[in-house]
């Protein structure tokens, strides 16, 4: 064989060894870019579950109720609704107010209320221990009564106001209503003993208003 000849024999096979190693070069990367892929798509479906998840628990939460006010319907089996017969009861809008029965055959019928106000109170006769509520929302002056007892005065008013409490008018107010703590027998007792101590030291400057001292200088 010539030299030319072994040459070219021997080119052939390294050609094929060449090509089929970037063959496999090639496979390789494009299977490096599949996987590369699949792995950013579960990264994108795993952000959008845990979003949406927060924004739903979020939005679920909030509420609360108001004040609650307790009226006593014949306590004692008095025909009075206490508080409200002798008193308007005053409550802030959204109370709920609480009446509860403490003697029998006692109802509660609306007799007037402000527009808009929708209360149709508890007009079947109850006994000691029943209880009725409801949540007064719109301002206004509500008037009611015990139908079998209307004619012995147990009639009642409730008061929805934005400052419950804070009255009409400049009338006199009590001492502890204006927030001072005092009671009603140390003012009593504080008055009597005014008065011992000022007819006593009355008593004294009439008797001996002149004194030694003020002798001697006229007599001198």
């Amino acid at each position: 064989m010539k030299r030319r000849d072994f040459l070219r024999a021997a080119s052939v096979p390294a050609a094929t060894a060449t090509a089929s190693a970037a063959a496999g070069v090639g496979a390789a990367q494009e299977t490096g870019t599949s996987t590369s892929g699949g792995t950013g798509t579960a990264t994108g479906t795993g952000a959008g579950t845990g979003t949406g998840t927060g924004t739903g628990t979020s939005g679920g939460g909030g509420g609360g109720g108001g004040a609650t006010e307790t009226v006593e319907v014949g306590p004692g089996g008095s025909l009075v609704f206490t508080p409200g017969t002798e008193e308007p009861l005053e409550i802030a809008p959204g109370t709920t107010v609480e009446f509860v029965w403490e003697s029998d055959n006692h109802n509660i019928v609306v007799d007037s209320q402000p527009d808009g106000g929708g209360w149709e109170g508890h007009e079947p006769l109850e006994n000691t221990g029943f209880t009725y509520s409801y949540t007064f929302e719109t301002l206004g002056e509500y008037a009611y009564y015990c139908q079998p007892h209307q004619s012995a005065g147990m009639e009642a008013t409730i008061v929805v106001t934005e400052n419950p409490g804070a009255g009409g008018g400049g009338g006199e107010k009590e001492l502890h209503e204006l927030g001072v703590p005092i009671q009603a027998h140390w003012v009593g007792a504080a008055t009597i003993l005014g008065i011992i101590v000022t007819v006593i030291f009355t008593f004294y400057i009439l008797k001996y208003g002149e004194s030694a001292h003020t002798g001697t200088g006229r007599n001198g």
